[in-house]
């Protein structure tokens, strides 16, 4: 309301018929002035330009100099009155528009702008920590499954080193056989311990590596887990690989016995050969049974893929529909530099020189940092203490007063 009444005093009729008089005649004596002014201006330069300066010619144009600046001045007052009236117009008016212009941090609109801002930063505050908590959640996740799946590995790779060993074993039993230790060996082999030891699933270890996403409880508990979960197969797993090794074998010493009893009475080319047969016959088992346990690996490893591709499907395509997204006040976020302390603006004037000040010449560069210059002229043309800058070159610079 006061801008109205201010509005209203403004354009009176008696202040309007005072613009319509001074503004015509302000401006055709200002218009005089300026061309009178600068005839004579006009004069003295052609002057100095043809005969050059002298004594008596800087005497005559330091006079012009000080009615121009009368001039000015006289100019000056007389459009004073019609300028300041139009600088009121103009003030009612961008008052006005200041009132509803949002960008005005004290304008309602702009203070309603300020409350959107709070709101909105909240609101990506929000997203962002629900976003942060979501990807530490899936790196969890993840994290969790390559655990679990290295501590399977680890332990599946223990019990074949196990069932290895056993093997191994009962092999080295079969090869040492001889007429001499026979009945030895063969009742070593029929006793030979076909379970899978009870304390070997107790004081099994993991040494797969424990991610730092996850706590040494929840290490613990995936060991825990996937040992339970795996016992039941080595339990049924071990007797399987090691008895049939065993059966094999046992089945075979009664032949080998009787082969070996055929060496010890043949020649000594008999027996050679017969010898030879008996290790031809060895190393084809031996490679059958290798072939069997490439082929058992190869079966088991894709059916471990199998299902491990199943899972990264089940984890990509299988989660529930995710419920709609509340509303979100469309934002505009950008990065905006938080200067703390000194060092932190010589750091943004460093980041702008490397990036865009060492391409500017130095008339751009000059006025950029106008204000740092003018403070340096004036520190080095102080009356008291003047300072100058090394290696900068500096000049007098000479006026007419």
């Amino acid at each position: 309301m006061t801008d109205n009444n201010h509005a209203m005093t403004i354009f009176e009729p008696a202040n309007v018929q005072t613009l319509a008089r001074l503004a015509p005649q302000s401006y055709q004596e200002n218009q005089l002035s300026h061309t009178r002014c600068l005839q004579a201006g006009s004069a003295l330069l052609l002057r100095a330009q043809r005969e050059g300066m002298t004594d008596a010619l800087d005497r005559d144009i330091a006079v012009f100099i000080e009615k121009a600046k009368a001039t000015v001045r006289k100019m000056n007052s007389r459009r004073t009155p019609v300028t300041q009236l139009f600088d009121q117009i103009r003030k009612v008016y961008t008052s006005m528009e200041s009132d509803v212009d949002p960008t005005k941090a004290d304008s309602i609109p702009g203070q309603l702008q300020a409350c959107r801002n709070a709101y909105a930063r909240q609101k990506h505050e929000q997203e962002e920590r629900r976003r942060r908590e979501e990807a530490a959640r899936q790196a969890k996740d993840a994290a969790m499954a390559r655990y679990r799946a290295d501590v399977e590995d680890d332990y599946v790779g223990q019990f074949n080193a196990l069932v290895n060993k056993s093997v191994n074993e009962l092999t080295d039993l079969d090869k040492t056989v001889c007429l001499d230790n026979y009945d030895t060996i063969h009742a070593a082999v029929a006793q030979y311990h076909c379970e899978l030891p009870d304390t070997w699933c107790q004081s099994i270890v993991s040494c797969a590596h424990r991610p730092a996403e996850l706590t040494p409880d929840e290490c613990r508990a995936v060991q825990s887990e996937v040992l339970a979960r795996l016992s039941a197969r080595f339990r049924e797993q071990y007797p399987f690989e090691v008895q049939s090794t065993r059966d094999d074998i046992l089945d075979r010493l009664p032949s080998k016995k009787k082969e070996l009893g055929r060496i010890a009475k043949a020649s000594a080319d008999e027996a050679a050969r017969i010898k030879a047969d008996m290790e031809v016959k060895e190393r084809a088992e031996a490679a059958r049974k290798e072939a069997e346990r490439i082929e058992r690996e190869k079966t088991e490893a894709a059916a471990k893929q199998l299902a491990a591709d199943k899972k990264e499907m089940d984890s990509l395509f299988g989660q529930p529909v995710a419920a709609p997204a509340t509303y979100q006040p469309r934002t505009q976020v950008r990065k905006k530099v938080v200067i703390n302390s000194a060092d932190d603006i010589m750091k943004v004037v460093a980041f702008w020189w490397s990036q865009e000040g060492c391409t500017k010449t130095v008339d751009e560069l000059c006025k950029e940092f106008k204000k740092q210059i003018n403070f340096v002229n004036a520190a080095a043309n102080s009356k008291d203490n003047p300072v100058f800058i090394s290696d900068v070159l500096y000049e007098d610079e000479v006026k007419a007063k």
